[in-house]
């Protein structure tokens, strides 16, 4: 079992456990997939999406990401008067059946805390669906505090968590 970076050979691993989270929760609502432009991204070398993952022998455990575009939850953040341009999102964290409740999504998170700092980021804000405890808790042993409800895309209802680096 190893944390790293995913490179470009986790593509297509990274579309199935997508792909995998999207059939099979038991409450859909809890995820929003990647869409396809985030997952070029995560595979350019723009830096605009930087996932990690879970690695398990050849198969990709979980994945969490810093996303730099925060455009879509812009007026949550003005609401709050957090500068966009100095904040970046956890988000996309996914973690197959057979490897929940062992941390690794607390270990994926804390490793993309330390990059965001690294880059000189001021704030890190995630979401998560308000009756999704596991990600809720893992935000909040993060360090992150809930600190205000919406509606993510109009449709998904969120809390927003922050955290001031």
């Amino acid at each position: 079992m190893k944390i790293q970076r995913l490179s470009k050979a986790y593509k297509a691993r990274l579309i199935g456990i997508n792909q995998f989270t999207t059939d099979h929760l038991n409450h859909p609502s809890h995820y929003i997939p990647f869409t396809e432009k985030e997952i070029e991204a995560a595979f350019d070398d723009s830096g605009e999406v930087v996932l990690y993952g879970v690695v398990d022998k050849d198969t990709l455990a979980a994945v969490s990401g810093l996303f730099a575009d925060v455009s879509d939850i812009a007026p949550e953040l003005a609401s709050l008067q957090i500068d966009p341009e100095k904040t970046v999102e956890i988000g996309g964290c996914m973690t197959l059946p057979e490897y929940r409740n062992k941390g690794y999504m607390l270990l994926l998170n804390r490793e993309l805390l330390r990059i965001a700092r690294q880059k000189g980021y001021r704030y890190v804000v995630a979401t998560a669906h308000p009756d999704n405890i596991a990600s809720s808790r893992s935000l909040t042993k993060a360090g992150m505090e809930k600190v205000k409800a919406f509606y993510r895309h109009g449709d998904y209802l969120r809390d927003l968590y922050l955290l001031q680096l």
